[in-house]
């Protein structure tokens, strides 16, 4: 008859190791097609509580909002967050962290009382994080389908393999949120557009430690937890 203890630890290892291959990716988006720079942005915020309430099952939540930070393409590190900009410079007033306002046509500042964002019209910008992430959300402004199309606008991640998601676009500028989480762990997340568009990024969320073991960690841990009851059984016996 089998051991019930090691039956069982066998199994959930088995279980983590299907929950691997079937990692989730979820996506949380609102737009707000042709809000002005001031706001509201109701669908936007309302995405972005849906993300928030998402993420912080994967652990605590750090948001970056750029103010502060220098101005220009020269990157920064803030708390668990590295960020780079990759891409010709479009100009002071769009590439790079920017405190510029031009309008909803182009990036804008969306932090209460702040005036800070950040851009990369002919490039990218790159988020790396220390120890990893699960999800990954923030605002994006003034992207309008007359430079973009309607999926030019993208997010690149790896997690084990290289992944692609679709931001949509406005018509008319304005705002758009938009959110993801992903049951695996990825390092750093891309954004780019291939258009020449002047868009924005700002409140950039994501979750800075794991709430839950991953699923090698978690057959890992059972596994020990099974050589620990046999090693305790064996010490039983020789005690009896």
């Amino acid at each position: 008859m089998p051991r019930p203890f090691k039956t069982t630890a066998l199994t959930l290892a088995l279980l983590a190791c299907t929950g691997a291959a079937q990692a989730a990716v979820n996506t949380y988006t609102g737009s707000d097609d042709g809000a002005p720079t001031s706001g509201p942005w109701t669908q936007s915020a309302a995405a972005e509580a849906q993300f928030q309430a998402a993420a912080i099952a994967f652990g605590s939540l750090q948001t970056l909002t750029f103010e502060g930070q220098n101005l220009g393409m020269g990157g920064f590190t803030e708390g668990a967050a590295t960020v780079s900009f990759s891409g010709s410079n479009f100009g002071p007033d769009f590439s790079g962290v920017s405190n510029a306002n031009w309008g909803n046509l182009y990036g804008f500042n969306v932090t209460a009382n702040g005036s800070q964002w950040a851009g990369a019209p002919q490039g990218g910008i790159t988020f790396s994080f220390s120890g990893g992430t699960h999800a990954f959300g923030g605002y994006f402004t003034g992207l309008q389908t007359s430079f973009s199309g309607t999926t030019q606008m993208v997010i690149t991640f790896d997690d084990g393999q290289t992944q692609t998601l679709n931001v949509p676009v406005n018509v008319n500028g304005g705002a758009s949120y938009f959110g993801f989480t992903n049951t695996n762990t990825f390092q750093s997340v891309t954004l780019s557009n291939v258009s020449s568009d002047a868009w924005g990024v700002d409140n950039i969320t994501f979750a800075t430690a794991a709430a839950v073991p991953e699923p090698a960690s978690l057959a890992l841990m059972l596994a020990g937890l099974a050589a620990v009851g046999g090693t305790r059984r064996r010490l039983c016996r020789k005690q009896a």
